[in-house]
């Protein structure tokens, strides 16, 4: 007996390896969104995209995937368009295409999902973020909130 395919909800997915400094960008938005207490939203904070995700993002309508990046703005929230064309097998490489296309392909269901890359500085061994990556963090929140909220 499977899980039921729950309707309107979110997941949040944090990206990264906290041990990198500002790499765990991902798991710090997670922590902070958790304190919203959205009944309706769930955060998982991963170091990396792996296939085994699918199984849970099937129970999910909206993904936003929030992620480190080392250029671009402070933070930048971007729906990703489907692809069906997408290679679906690599070595060492997932991507949130790659896992829509998994999902319409297993499952028959295709998700939307948002990227939200947020710039760092740091991403020597370490386990704390750098000043400006904790404020890009916490600009990106307001923004994932605020989309939380008008997609509801």
């Amino acid at each position: 007996m499977g899980k039921e395919i729950l309707s309107n909800k979110i997941a949040v997915i944090g990206v990264g390896n906290t041990l990198r400094s500002d790499d765990g960008i991902g798991a710090y938005i997670c922590s902070k969104i958790d304190e919203f207490n959205f009944p309706f939203v769930t955060s998982i904070i991963v170091q990396q995209l792996q296939v085994e995700l699918i199984e849970e993002l099937i129970h999910y309508d909206s993904v936003i995937i929030a992620d480190a990046s080392v250029t671009g703005n402070d933070v930048d929230l971007n729906s990703l368009s489907f692809n069906e064309n997408q290679a679906t097998s690599s070595s060492h490489h997932m991507n949130a295409n790659m896992i829509n296309s998994l999902l319409q392909k297993i499952h028959g269901k295709t998700i939307t999902i948002n990227l939200c890359s947020v710039r760092g500085e740091n991403f020597e061994l370490g386990e704390s973020l750098s000043s400006s990556a904790i404020a890009n963090a916490n600009k990106a929140v307001k923004i994932i909130c605020d989309f939380i909220t008008q997609n509801s």
